[in-house]
């Protein structure tokens, strides 16, 4: 589910990029060994380039600080919202934390 809002909130973030299989070569990384040793069911690594990107809004360019602070504010209002999603009726995120969520969204982090 987090990758997929991310898709949708991140302009930096492709989903076609992103791979689920669990490669030989992949077996001694944190998110393999999380996932196979402790049980974490969803363990992810988020990758970035230096070189720049060729696709989406970002396409030709290449990644600064405002790109990777933007990603970190994505990734963070994805995860209010995964928790939002996933959270039981009887668990109510307090209102002050939600609004964070917008406040993020039309935080200075935006690239322009």
């Amino acid at each position: 589910a987090l990758p997929k809002i991310l898709s949708q909130t991140a302009p930096a973030f492709c989903m076609g990029s992103c791979s689920f299989v669990v490669e030989k070569s992949k077996e001694s990384t944190a998110r393999v060994v999380v996932w196979r040793e402790i049980g974490v069911q969803r363990s992810y690594t988020m990758e970035s380039t230096l070189c720049g990107c060729d696709q989406g809004k970002y396409k030709g360019l290449q990644i600064g600080t405002r790109e990777l602070e933007e990603m970190g504010a994505k990734f963070c209002v994805g995860l209010l919202r995964l928790k939002r999603m996933s959270s039981s009726l009887e668990y109510n995120l307090p209102s002050s934390l939600l609004d964070i969520e917008n406040e993020l969204i039309e935080s200075s982090c935006k690239v322009t």
